[in-house]
């Protein structure tokens, strides 16, 4: 068989993987909060709202736009019409790209380097996982992806084309997520590297060939800022959106209880550890990045791109890990530089001796093979199990139980209207996705007025009592999960309760 068929078999294998993991059983884990919160903002939009961006709460729109195409295509053009499939079909495809990206790189680390970045991509648990979730993350690792390659290619070969294709990719990480700054104050300093350590330039040719950059930045800079300033200006048809994607790194307010230590990022990926019955560790990862860094260190003239994504995915680690908010799914992007960084050192391979060959394939594939069990237990049976460390604040399966029992309630014979619904409290995501079939739907902070004479009341912890002091003698109390350590009570008025025994003892 010859290399080029074998190259080729490989890649579609990896594709067919990569897709086997993101696709199988897409729509069974119950949606998040933070999907859910998505969903509403996608929906307005489908209902033809104008678009209006609050920079305190939420991210870029270029999320819910690329969404549209999907939905519509699948004939779901409202809010009680979408689906989970059709929400999540859009971070699988922008994962399944991600996984191509390190096409890019191909001839700065060869056919097998880019192979087994694309393998390390196609069956990371971090990666895999999310790529199943409908959050900015997997657009956003797209988009920094082709920036970066796009970044590392105007720091070798300045021109106005490559600086207009930077700003372009860079300015929809824009729109996608503010954390794109991250990445920017990471590249930075690795596009400065590549520059000063190039073999043509010594202290005499330095400033004179920074000249060579400066029309390609300006391109970068105006191609950026207009690209990111249509998106939240709607198409320039509303400015402030503009200004407050400004804005938002000013006003943008957290949640609380998300603040975790400087070592959470490496514990979550890198260091081994035992629940569920499985070792969880994507180690591989970080021990083929070294192995690269190992390689290029020891070339009297190191590979650039080995220094760039050193230097890149390093440096997102650190500031990530410097800020205290914390999540998963803030991974994303750097642990894709790492992937990619990791199959440099497979570009090596040809300079290797036949048994480094061999242990290093071997490497390899006993890793990939590791990695995707961990991905198949994910994103499979543990996929909503909290003790799953890439299971962040997961959804109780109660909740998804809760809408099929109130659509049961409503099919009943003589079945009252169950009309109107109240939910008392606040941080109620993902509830109002599980009742967007039910018309009329009131949302409160504290009980209100004749809340008594309603068929169905959701109640936060914090309304609890007052809800129970009020609802003690006319509703049946019916305790539900919502999210994880986050309980619910539905109130179930008493005759409707009663029609619901009477049926189920027949």
């Amino acid at each position: 068989m010859s290399q080029r068929l074998l190259i080729i078999l490989t890649w579609i294998g990896i594709v067919i993987l990569s897709l086997t993991l993101r696709l199988q059983n897409l729509e069974k884990r119950p949606i998040h909060a933070d999907e859910a919160t998505g969903a509403r903002i996608l929906a307005r939009q489908l209902a033809g709202e104008d678009y209006q961006f609050d920079p305190q709460h939420f991210h870029g729109p270029l999320l819910s736009l690329s969404s549209l195409p999907i939905a519509r295509s699948r004939s779901e053009t409202s809010w009680s019409e979408l689906s989970t499939t059709t929400l999540r079909l859009g971070a699988v495809i922008a994962g399944l790209l991600v996984v191509f990206t390190p096409l890019l790189w191909r001839r700065s680390i060869g056919p097998w380097g880019a192979l087994a970045a694309a393998a390390l991509l196609a069956s990371s648990p971090l990666m895999v996982y999310y790529n199943r979730m409908y959050i900015h993350e997997s657009l956003l690792t797209l988009l920094a992806m082709l920036a970066c390659a796009a970044v590392f290619r105007l720091s070798q070969q300045p021109s106005k084309r490559i600086g207009i294709a930077s700003g372009l990719c860079i300015g929809l990480m824009f729109a996608t997520k503010e954390t794109f700054a991250i990445s920017i104050l990471a590249w930075l300093p690795a596009a400065g590297l590549c520059y000063w350590r190039q073999p043509t330039n010594d202290a005499r040719h330095l400033c004179p060939n920074l000249r060579l950059y400066l029309l390609p930045s300006v391109f970068l800079v105006i191609t950026a800022a207009f690209t990111a300033a249509y998106f939240y200006s709607d198409g320039f048809r509303s400015m402030q959106g503009s200004i407050d994607a400004v804005r938002t790194y000013f006003v943008y307010e957290t949640t609380a209880g998300h603040e975790k230590g400087l070592g959470y990022y490496f514990e979550l990926l890198l260091w081994p550890k035992q629940q569920l019955g499985i070792w969880w560790t994507e180690v591989l990862i970080g021990l083929l990045a070294l192995i690269a860094i190992a390689f290029a260190a020891v070339k009297r003239v190191p590979n650039p791109a080995v220094l760039f994504l050193a230097i890149a995915t390093v440096c997102h680690f650190i500031i990530y890990s410097c800020i205290g908010y914390k999540t998963p799914w803030l991974m994303m992007v750097p642990w894709a530089h790492a992937c990619l960084l990791a199959g440099c050192a497979f570009s090596y391979l040809p300079d290797l001796k036949t048994r480094s060959r061999i242990i290093l394939t071997l490497l390899l594939l006993t890793g990939l093979a590791y990695q995707t069990k961990q991905s198949i237990h994910a994103s499979g049976r543990l996929a909503n199990d909290s003790r799953n460390p890439y299971a962040y604040v997961p959804t109780s399966t109660d909740a998804p139980k809760i809408e099929r029992w109130l659509h049961e309630l409503r099919a009943l014979a003589d079945a009252p209207v169950l009309s109107p619904i109240a939910v008392i409290g606040q941080e109620y995501w993902p509830l109002p996705w599980y009742l967007r079939t039910f018309e009329t739907i009131g949302y409160w902070p504290t009980p209100i007025q004749g809340i008594t004479d309603l068929p169905i009341i959701f109640a936060m912890p914090a309304q609890d009592q007052a809800c129970d002091d009020l609802l003690g003698a006319s509703h049946t109390k019916l305790p539900r999960g919502l999210r994880a350590n986050v309980a619910v009570t539905l109130y179930l008025r008493n005759d409707i309760w009663q029609l619901w025994m009477h049926t189920d003892e027949q």
